[in-house]
This record gives structure tokens, sequence and C-alpha cells, in this order.
């Protein structure tokens, strides 16, 4: 097997070779796992990538198609799917602060009078309240978007790919979000006058 060059082992790897596989991971094994961890910085993430690429191939062998030559198409998998992690990863963690700035944000309402050190009224408490009540009456998707955008963090497109809708619709969701909490803020406002 090891005489053979790569659009041989490409060809048998599509009929289901497993040596061809075999031979194919360990002949770029090394040098795909050294540019992972020049992206990722992390030997841990880089063997997680360099598995993920191969699997994928192993999985779509049948479909598998190489235009370019098969070491650039091995690089360039290894840096998508290395970005792909990093992305997911700052995502995860982007989720992870906003879950804490959300629970350092509901500590606030705990009492009615309690005074804390965050620089807000109570005034301000309460109307912070009164929005993510209000947010919790919204339909589905547009709850969804506004909470991702605003307690989250975010971005229109980060959304956009999150929830598999275009970003014009997140924006639609994210206006028609604030027309909603305007509108029954004023109708509250409107009734306790009266």
């Amino acid at each position: 097997m090891n005489d053979l060059n790569d659009i041989d082992l490409v060809a048998l790897i599509r009929e289901g070779n497993e040596k061809a596989f075999e031979c194919l991971f360990f002949k770029y094994h090394v040098e795909l796992s050294r540019f992972a961890i020049s992206i990722t910085k992390s030997r841990e993430f880089a063997r997680d990538v360099v598995q993920d690429v191969f699997l994928k191939i192993w999985r779509n062998r049948e479909n598998w198609e190489v235009t370019v030559c098969v070491r650039v198409y091995l690089f360039q998998s290894v840096k998508n799917q290395a970005l792909n992690l990093l992305e997911k990863q700052n995502s995860q963690l982007r989720v992870v602060s906003g879950f804490r700035s959300e629970m350092e944000s509901l500590a606030l309402f705990g009492t009615p009078n309690a005074k804390s050190n965050d620089g807000l009224t109570d005034v301000q408490r309460y109307s912070i309240k009164q929005i993510w009540a209000i947010v919790e009456n919204m339909p589905e998707r547009r709850r969804m978007v506004f909470e991702l955008n605003r307690r989250q963090g975010l971005s229109y497109k980060e959304i956009a790919k999150v929830l598999d809708i275009t970003r014009k619709t997140v924006e639609n969701h994210i206006a028609n979000a604030l027309q909603d909490i305007r509108d029954q803020i004023l109708l509250k406002d409107i009734f306790e006058k009266n």
C-alpha cells in the first residue's frame, strides 16, 4: 500500500478499503496535527480536528471527490474543521458568560428593595423585569432570536447560522421584538394613568 500514490489511495478508499484509509491517515497524520495545533493552540483540539476530518472522509467515502491534490484537500479540511471548532468553542463561552450575566441580573430581582452595587435603581430593575416578562410572551421564534442576541450576545450573523435562517429574518425578528416591547410598555403606561 505504501507504494501507491494518493489518487490510487482515494480510489481504494472510495471502494471501502480500510488498509488504504489507514495508509492515507498515517501518511499525513503528523503534519496535519502540527498544522491543526498551529490553529487551535491545543494538542487535544488538534487531535480531535484531524480525527474528525478523517472520520468524515470515511463516512462519506463513496461520494468522496477530490478536485485538488489530496494533500491540499486534507490541509483545507483541517483548517476548516479547526476554525469551526474554535468558533463553536467561542460560542459556547459566550453562552456560558451570558448565562452567568443573566443569573447575576436575576439576582437583582431577589428582593424588592435590595441594594446592589450594579448602579441600577429599583425602578430600572423593575423595568428590566417587565421587559423580560414581555419577551417571555412573544412568539417562540421571535423570543428565541431576541434572547440569543440580548442575553447570549450572539451577532445577527451567528443567530442566522444557529437557527438556519437569513440575517434579514433575524433583523425582522429583533425589530418586531423591540416594537412589541415599546407597544406593551406604552399600553401599560396608558392603563396605569387612567
